[in-house]
């Protein structure tokens, strides 16, 4: 694995020269219940980033620790920026590692809320400047809810130090919105709603609408079980994608 930021510009130089793909790990710093650090998605994107970085030799960036989260402000210690802010920065961010070589990049995303922009990111990259771009999630499809079992797990698996199961807590979440009964997330009857936490959960344990969300059963077994055939996952990609001709990932020409 090679960290941009523990080398010198020397040595970086090396390394662009040897790969055409670079690692962005990206999150956010947002509350994750009473037990979880609020650097949860910034922490996992980070450590997914190193791991497959070390298996595939791809450079991994700095991660990026603040995303979209002011769903979250009503909690102490919940940082945000605004989603123009977001998407120009993390566009930004890419342009500049480009100018060094790599024309193929994968975003790391610790954050669901980050993930419409940086597919907008991913869009303009490849529409304008004909770099290939694309995202995946530090975790695998299908966990249980924020700050949950599954993702406190994962918490547990790659660094428990951080984590105060002491304090994890079972939320059913709430499913009224005034008079309006909740179904999912985000919605009352056929309208989409934009959502505050405080709406479902007043722990920050989080799920959909009405259900129970168990913290309290995340163990360091259960995080390894989750993540170790999602690395492997991952890191075949990018082994894929390092191989893959630029050519045939860009745009179609507009006629």
């Amino acid at each position: 694995m090679v960290q941009l930021a523990e080398i010198s510009w020397a040595d970086a130089q090396k390394v662009f020269d040897g790969f055409d793909t670079a690692l962005v790990p990206v999150g956010a710093t947002e509350q994750h219940g009473p037990h979880n650090p609020l650097g949860t998605d910034h922490l996992l994107a980070d450590a997914l980033a190193r791991r497959v970085g070390d298996m595939t030799g791809v450079p991994v960036t700095p991660v990026v620790p603040v995303g979209i989260s002011e769903h979250h402000r009503q909690f102490p210690g919940s940082l945000w920026v605004p989603v123009n802010v977001f998407k120009d920065y993390m566009l930004g961010v890419a342009l500049s590692v480009a100018s060094h070589g790599p024309s193929k990049f994968v975003f790391v995303n610790g954050h669901g809320g980050n993930s419409s922009a940086l597919l907008e990111v991913c869009g303009a990259l490849r529409r304008d400047y004909d770099i290939f771009g694309c995202m995946f999630n530090s975790y695998p499809p299908g966990l249980d809810g924020h700050a949950g079992m599954d993702e406190t797990s994962q918490n547990l698996y790659f660094h428990p130090h951080l984590v105060d199961m002491g304090k994890a807590v079972d939320t059913t979440q709430k499913n009224m919105l005034g008079p309006f009964e909740l179904s999912g997330y985000n919605r009352i009857g056929p309208a989409l709603i934009p959502w505050d936490t405080p709406d479902l959960t007043d722990t920050g344990v989080m799920g959909s609408a009405g259900t129970t969300v168990r913290s309290t059963l995340a163990s360091a077994e259960r995080g390894k079980e989750i993540m170790e055939p999602y690395i492997d996952e991952v890191a075949d990609f990018v082994e894929d994608l390092k191989k893959a001709e630029l050519s045939e990932l860009l745009c179609k020409p507009h006629k």
